[in-house]
């Protein structure tokens, strides 16, 4: 899938919340939405971060601290 989008953050380790086992994946994000999350190879962004060895946890809130 091709599009254009403000950020992608690319080749991350994600943590999504759910329980689920972490992954590698790019995150599409867009003002303050998040897009798009999975192999975004064809995407651009106007901004592009690549956070290979780090961990992002796209859309959670760590509500006993941050909300």
């Amino acid at each position: 899938m091709s599009f254009r989008c403000d950020l992608v953050i690319r080749d991350a380790t994600v943590v999504d919340g759910t329980g689920a086992p972490r992954f590698r994946a790019d995150v599409a994000v867009e003002g303050d939405r998040i897009l798009a999350v999975g192999d975004l190879g064809a995407a651009s962004g106007r901004e592009e971060i690549e956070a290979k060895g780090q961990v992002i946890a796209p859309g959670f809130i760590d509500a006993h601290t941050h909300d």
